[in-house]
């Protein structure tokens, strides 16, 4: 058993380690006289143009929302306005697929995606697109945010420390993955809620912080505790990070 574990966690090294392709989604109107709104993984993101494109996007499932403003006037996200939501979907991203979302004049949506091919001239043009990690928009403010972890990747993961007997043994093979991969905030809360032990939990979180890629969200890490102890020892040890 040791030995199909060790053989599985390189694996998902070698995965983590390679360049990330990651996919593309691009969410546009056709007309001039619609103002949408665009929340995707509840984050909100600005259209110019029209349009707009995210580039190294994750492959797993997306909440994409899209709003359109009822009236001309007002000011801000919701302040002044009604928003109407149009589109409200969990959307599967593909590794290597360009994943496009259409909002014609009348409201109406449509999605369609293609195969991501490198010697296309629209490919090669990304000077208008946007990162997905972009502090901008998203919120992440780690380097490496191109080799967070994939779904793929991470259910493999959390498959492979459910086997684990014994939740000190546990402990040990999830510190070796944090040390060589990155994670998101909603990530690490989830790996830690495979452990029953506070203390573990609380070691672990202090643990993967350095390599998590939205350090700003890491509060939703919280939730996992069961004593206010925990989040304080926790708070103090972001506090103090460097």
């Amino acid at each position: 058993m040791k030995k199909i574990f060790t053989l599985l966690l390189s694996s998902l090294f070698s995965l983590s380690l390679l360049a990330f392709d990651g996919s593309k989604l691009s969410i546009s109107t056709i007309s001039n006289n619609m103002d949408l709104k665009i929340e995707i993984d509840g984050r909100r993101f600005t259209m110019k143009d029209n349009t707009i494109t995210l580039r190294n996007m994750p492959d797993g499932y997306h909440t994409i929302k899209i709003f359109r403003d009822k009236k001309k006037n007002g000011n801000g996200w919701g302040f002044g306005r009604k928003q109407e939501l149009i589109y409200n979907a969990s959307v599967f991203m593909k590794r290597g697929f360009h994943t496009d979302i259409t909002v014609n004049r009348f409201g109406k949506v449509f999605v369609d995606e293609c195969r991501i091919d490198r010697n296309d001239d629209w490919y090669r043009d990304e000077e208008g697109d946007d990162d997905y990690y972009d502090g901008n928009n998203g919120g992440l403010d780690n380097q490496y945010n191109n080799n967070v972890m994939s779904a793929r990747e991470f259910d493999m993961l959390k498959e492979s420390l459910r086997k684990e007997w014994f939740e000190n043994n546990r402990v040990t093979s999830a510190k070796v993955v944090m040390d060589k991969s990155y994670f998101t905030s909603q990530q690490v809360k989830e790996l830690l809620q495979l452990f029953t032990f506070e203390n573990n939990k609380l070691e672990l979180a202090k643990y993967a912080y350095r390599n998590t890629v939205d350090k700003r969200t890491y509060f939703i890490v919280n939730d996992v505790f069961s004593f206010g102890s925990s989040r304080d020892e926790l708070a103090r040890f972001i506090r103090d990070f460097r």
